[in-house]
């Protein structure tokens, strides 16, 4: 790509991604406000920020945010009519699918990372397990599922927005 034209496309993006944020209804939901991020930062925190208990905390957030999705999936299906419900079981199975490849495409991506890495650490870093490959595929793998508890919990939200909805279970 000519440099005018890297310029060009860079100067799109800049003026269409605010414009694209004033055609949403909703605004996105804050990240790093939740309660797992807290406990996730607070576990870091306490660990000194030293590579292996952070990626302990970071595999603590994993399981989290598994149970949040799991939660929040749970508490919108419902929350819904059958009709939605089904289609609700079929989003979140084909959601499992994407979430497992990519899953897969991580833990490949950053296997590439490593074994370039390999020649350029010393061998006491990588025996402490101090290199920040693990760590960053496990925060990666973490926000692919804090991605879908965000998107639920914008489902839930909508519903309670609506007049009659909120706490009002649909009949079975």
């Amino acid at each position: 790509m000519t440099h005018l034209r890297l310029c060009q496309a860079v100067a799109v993006l800049m003026f269409a991604a605010p414009l694209a944020g004033l055609a949403q209804a909703e605004p996105p939901p804050t990240r790093g406000s939740h309660p797992i991020d807290h406990k996730t930062d607070s576990c870091m925190e306490e660990g000194d920020w030293q590579t292996p208990a952070m990626q302990a905390c970071a595999s603590d957030a994993y399981d989290d945010w598994q149970d949040e999705v799991e939660r929040l999936a749970s508490r919108l299906s419902g929350r819904l009519g059958s009709e939605a419900r089904q289609a609700l079981d079929a989003a979140q199975q084909q959601w499992e699918l994407s979430r497992d490849a990519d899953f897969a495409f991580i833990a490949a991506y950053y296997a590439d990372l490593q074994h370039a890495e390999e020649g350029y650490i010393d061998d006491e870093a990588w025996a402490e397990g101090d290199t920040p490959w693990p760590l960053a595929e496990q925060l990666r793998r973490n926000a692919v599922l804090e991605d879908r508890a965000y998107q639920l919990q914008r489902y839930l939200d909508g519903l309670e927005e609506l007049p009659g909805r909120m706490g009002v279970e649909p009949a079975q």
